[in-house]
């Protein structure tokens, strides 16, 4: 298994020149990478054996699994309230003995049909794999548009100078080159250079959101369900969990099977059903529903922080300023009043990605680009 997801690791492994933030690589890194993984581990006939297994007296049991497979099994959903709370405090491990008078049933979901149950059919079970695999190509493609836009313009600007010691005639060719790209007039680009990363931000967003709706439509209303389930793992109450978790993602399942006698009339087989990927299938959407609801957040929060990084340049100049080592903040304040956001955005973008020293070499040649008179006093 470790040799099946060990290229992944690769993918996590940090570049020499990071063209994404922190927010950015949880999106479109981490989870593209959780996501593969899970759909390894799911895909692993070895390790959890045929993804359904029915019992039946039906003589060509292949027939049977291939059947149930295709037409998708069912669970039972009991409309009945009373029944249904009667249920849960069965499950319950604080329940009494006044509680349990119910019937005994062999599974979660699976008893004898009446007027007060409906059959919830579990066509999702089949494509959970792909739905995974395609989760992972939907949060990669912001990555894989940036990479695009990007043009590896940040690689062209600070490749070889990120290293803590650099030689000398580096050191002195890059930070003049970096001097005479900043003194230019780039602002269209750079502002379209900038435009396009938080399109990409928002992006991320869009999809979080959007992905949490279509997983909980997929999987019969998943989150709604699972709330409850995962309350019950602080208080160790794994009765609970199963009863709750078996609602989504059901370890034994019905399923009905028609055939016909050789005088034309139809037999109905009532088949039984191990569903065994159920077992990974509850581990890993758990994690995955507290993963989408971290990083849609972390999305959210992020986008408020670069909005006030666009209208506040105040924030602006303290973020340069924690950048730049011992340069004074009314130097910096005079390097950037001459910069569009965009300017600005790239330079920040440079700093994250170069030696520290070469950074405040850097801003101390612009200054003096602005202000000869200035920086000499300074000097002095």
């Amino acid at each position: 298994m470790y040799d099946v997801v060990k290229p992944l690791s690769k993918y996590l492994q940090f570049k020499s020149v990071r063209i994404y933030d922190v927010i950015f690589t949880l999106h479109s890194k981490c989870t593209v990478v959780i996501l593969l993984t899970c759909t390894f581990l799911l895909s692993a006939k070895q390790y959890f054996g045929d993804p359904i297994m029915c019992i039946s007296d039906a003589k060509d049991m292949g027939y049977v699994n291939s059947y149930c497979w295709t037409m998708g099994t069912f669970i039972l959903e009991y409309n009945d309230m009373n029944y249904r709370q009667t249920l849960l405090a069965y499950y319950s491990k604080y329940a009494n003995d006044s509680k349990k008078e119910i019937a005994v049933r062999i599974a979660e979901g699976v008893g004898e049909e009446s007027d007060k149950t409906d059959r919830v059919y579990l066509r999702y079970y089949q494509w959970v794999i792909m739905v995974l695999l395609l989760q992972s190509l939907i949060f990669y493609f912001p990555s894989f548009l940036w990479k695009v836009w990007e043009g590896e313009r940040l690689k062209e600007l600070c490749s070889e100078i990120g290293n803590a010691i650099l030689p000398e005639d580096v050191y002195a060719n890059k930070k003049k080159m970096l001097v005479r790209y900043f003194s230019a007039d780039y602002k269209d680009v750079h502002f379209c250079y900038v435009a396009r990363y938080i399109f990409c931000e928002s992006l991320n967003f869009v999809i979080s959101v959007v992905n949490m709706i279509a997983l909980d439509t997929f999987l019969n209303g998943f989150w709604s369900k699972y709330i409850e389930a995962l309350a019950a793992i602080p208080y160790y109450d794994w009765n609970r969990w199963n009863a709750m978790t078996s609602q989504v993602f059901p370890k034994i399942a019905k399923c009905h099977l028609g055939t016909y006698g050789p005088s034309g009339s139809m037999n109905t087989w009532d088949v039984l059903c191990i569903l065994p990927l159920n077992i990974l299938n509850e581990k890993i959407f758990a994690f995955l529903w507290c993963w989408f609801m971290f990083i849609c957040i972390m999305a959210g929060v992020n986008l408020i922080y670069r909005f006030v990084m666009i209208y506040n340049p105040a924030f602006r100049m303290h973020l340069l300023y924690s950048r730049a080592r011992f340069m004074p903040l009314s130097c910096i304040r005079n390097v950037i009043s001459d910069l569009s956001f965009g300017d600005w955005f790239v330079l920040f973008k440079v700093s994250r990605n170069v030696n520290p020293t070469l950074f405040r070499d850097l801003m101390q040649d612009l200054y003096e680009q602005y202000n000869p008179k200035k920086s000499m006093d300074l000097a002095i």
